[in-house]
């Protein structure tokens, strides 16, 4: 929906729903890969393994162990004795057999074109409702007792690797995720043939009371922002842009690592030259010009700056 006022404001309201189904891989994979075996979520992959009804995750296990490590090292009881005492704290999965994502979608938004068209200004902000978001899970299943039961705690203790399954398992998360933001653009084409532009991002997602099993895998920061002036002829021929970009510091997660990514800011710049007698332009520039190294995910390598120089000809296939 779409309301128009005055010829140059612009007010907009949308809802979407839309659905994920899981890919081929998210369905059906049954890979090994080494110590762990990654694994569809549908009920037909889980027939004779029991990763969906009869484990714990991963996460928990570690916990359990760490636990029974620290009562045997106080002395008076074994470690199959100290397992029983703390198999509360294995948490069964349960899985459900992975079913589509589902996502209903509000969003709001402003634009308006001011000044005799010279500035734009364009915001929006959005709500995204996630039911079964898609995601991992590692688990472990026990060889000789269900989830439970004292022979279950028993073949969790890290001694007895042998004894467990590990599986990671594509399913959907139990909780309902709700993802929000909100975004602000101004572009001003300026006095002789200067324009400038910025841009303002926030994004996060809501916390849930009671966690799932298994990582979100938000992996945005929150702020992000960029800036650029430019002139396509600063003086006869030749033009100029500039950008900087900032992105402020989040938490990456996933199966590989998890970490911070720390905030870094960096500047991109281009200067082109025409030749009209060649039909020729040349361009000079570079992203990240400063070489500021970072990073964009955890476990990730470092980026430094990229430079280059292109030359474009036109108008060779014309008459």
């Amino acid at each position: 929906m779409v309301y128009t006022a005055n010829k140059k404001h612009n007010f907009r309201a949308s809802f979407q729903n839309g659905f994920r189904f899981p890919a081929l891989f998210e369905a059906l994979s049954f890979v090994n890969n080494g110590n762990v075996r990654r694994v569809g979520g549908l009920s037909y992959i889980n027939e004779g393994l029991g990763y969906l009804e009869n484990s714990y995750t991963l996460t928990s296990v570690n916990t359990f162990n760490a636990k029974v490590n620290a009562d045997v090292t106080a002395g008076g009881v074994t470690a199959s004795q100290a397992a029983v005492t703390n198999k509360a704290l294995l948490q069964v999965t349960n899985l459900s057999p992975t079913r589509p994502e589902r996502i209903n979608s509000f969003e709001i938004g402003y634009k308006a074109v001011l000044l005799n068209n010279s500035f734009v200004i364009d915001w929006d902000a959005y709500l995204n409702q996630y039911d079964g978001f898609l995601g991992q899970v590692e688990v472990s299943v026990p060889t000789t007792g269900k989830v439970g039961s004292d022979e279950s705690a028993v073949d969790m203790l890290a001694v007895n690797i042998s004894m467990q399954e590990p599986y990671r398992v594509l399913t959907n998360a139990k909780n309902t995720y709700k993802n929000f933001g909100s975004s602000v653009g101004i572009t001003w084409n300026a006095f002789k043939k200067f324009s400038f532009a910025g841009n303002l991002n926030y994004n996060n997602i809501k916390t849930n009371k009671d966690a799932d099993i298994f990582i979100t895998a938000f992996n945005t920061p929150k702020w992000m922002t960029n800036i650029s002036v430019a002139n396509r002829e600063v003086v006869r021929n030749l033009g100029f842009s500039v950008s900087w970009k900032w992105q402020d510091t989040f938490l990456w997660e996933s199966t590989l690592a998890t970490g911070q990514v720390p905030s870094f800011s960096s500047f991109d710049a281009q200067v082109n030259y025409r030749i009209p007698a060649a039909k020729a332009t040349i361009k000079v520039g570079g992203t990240n010009i400063f070489n500021s190294r970072y990073i964009q995910y955890a476990a990730g390598p470092t980026i430094g700056g990229i430079y280059y120089l292109t030359i474009s000809l036109e108008g060779l296939l014309g008459k």
